[in-house]
């Protein structure tokens, strides 16, 4: 099931306000582990409520830009840093709250405890009549008890003020639940973290800061209306030099399931036909996703699994020698581009999150291990090949990426 039909089918049996727990309903009942669907549902909300018990009784706000986040790293707080140093240069006062799990971020605040009656509300949720049964039912009303306390703790923190809120997305429960409490006091904005999967939609924030044209192309065409859409502020990275690469670099992403169907066959397959061409382990490597290290991979045996790395990859950080880094469609990929390595997109079919695609696919693809392995070798062997696919590679991220002003105008309004 892709995203949106798992969406449409939710708030067709759940109501409207399911839809605001989408993302946590979809991925507790869609990610593969060895525990229950049900059980990891209620230990979600087992910990939200022991978080929310914890608040602080009070979180006054020093200024009327509140930014919210949720975690850390490029989906997070990090994707926010542009935007903050644009506040600071502009002189625009923020204060910063966060979800409890990122409370000794320098600066940062929590929000404040939900009231008797957001308790007594979140806790009503256990008995609501649905129009489905068993597990699925039990995660559905641990997503909504979840959303409610959530929304009582925004509720407590943003009453008697008015302003505006910057996120990192709109589609998780923190986020969500402070959209829903601010609402007619508390203007939103958010800033788009990554590729806009299928999740991303329908936008719930009023203003959307996207990357470029690109971006505002593919929110448009998914609903999002186009005096919403803002671009910047810019998005700068170091002109690449065209330097021989290091070698091979698999950025693999088993985990998702937004792109409506399991790509981890078609990885598996891919690194095989790779590591049977480059056999040598320091020319070809598998960058593995945090959560592949959480959940599980398909590299079994000997072979692949001497040649996995574990986050943090020195090829994602600033400074990294440059590669040839291969995968399907992902903000790793796109960042990758930005710090000067030549990346190439697999052009796989897929069902769903095609919007995604029309961002974070580079120019330079492959179809299937069979074509990938002759570019490979023209890549690493012919230095006008790769002077060529850096700058086409140029061209596309000037096109993913733009800049504007008009969002600061916004912002000033909320002061």
């Amino acid at each position: 099931m892709t995203f949106h039909e798992f969406r449409e089918r939710l708030v067709a049996r759940c109501g409207s306000e399911a839809a605001g727990a989408r993302h946590e309903i979809f991925f507790i009942m869609q990610r593969r582990s060895w525990l229950p669907a049900a059980l990891r549902g209620l230990l979600a909300a087992m910990r939200d409520a022991w978080l929310c018990l914890r608040l602080p009784a009070a979180a006054p706000l020093s200024a009327s830009v509140v930014v919210v986040a949720s975690r850390r790293g490029a989906s997070g707080l990090e994707a926010l840093r542009p935007l903050l140093r644009s506040l600071d240069e502009n002189r625009v006062p923020w204060t910063l709250v966060v979800h409890p799990r990122l409370r000794h971020t320098r600066g940062a605040r929590p929000p404040a405890r939900p009231a008797a009656r957001a308790w007594r509300h979140a806790a009503a949720a256990f008995g609501m009549r649905l129009d489905m049964t068993g597990a699925e039912a039990f995660v559905v009303r641990c997503g909504l008890f979840r959303l409610r306390l959530w929304r009582g703790a925004w509720a407590t923190t943003l009453c008697g003020g008015q302003g505006g809120l910057v996120l990192h997305n709109d589609f998780e429960l923190f986020a969500v639940a402070a959209i829903e409490a601010g609402a007619g006091r508390w203007d939103s904005l958010c800033v788009q973290h990554g590729l806009p999967t299928d999740e991303f939609f329908p936008t719930r924030a009023r203003l959307q800061l996207v990357w470029g044209e690109t971006s505002r192309t593919a929110y448009a065409r998914r609903g999002t209306a186009p005096a919403a859409l803002l671009v910047g502020p810019k998005r700068s990275w170091p002109r690449a030099e065209v330097k021989a690469p290091v070698g091979i670099r698999l950025v693999s992403q088993t985990h998702t399931p937004v792109y409506g169907r399991s790509l981890a066959p078609d990885f598996l397959a891919l690194a095989e036909a790779i590591h049977k061409r480059f056999p040598d382990p320091d020319r070809f490597a598998i960058l593995l996703h945090p959560e592949e290290i959480r959940l599980g991979h398909p590299y079994r045996g000997e072979r692949l699994t001497a040649i996995c790395r574990t986050p943090p990859h020195a090829e994602l950080r600033e400074g990294g020698r440059p590669a040839l880094l291969v995968g399907f469609s992902s903000t790793a990929l796109v960042e990758a581009a930005c710090r000067g390595h030549l990346v190439i997109g697999m052009a796989w079919e897929v069902p769903a999150s095609q919007a995604a695609l029309t961002i974070g696919r580079p120019p330079l693809t492959a179809p299937d291990a069979e074509t990938l392995g002759p570019l490979l070798d023209r890549l690493l062997g012919d230095p006008s090949a790769l002077a060529g696919a850096m700058a086409q590679q140029e061209e596309w991220l000037g096109r993913t990426f733009a800049s504007g002003e008009a969002w600061l105008t916004e912002l000033r309004r909320w002061q």
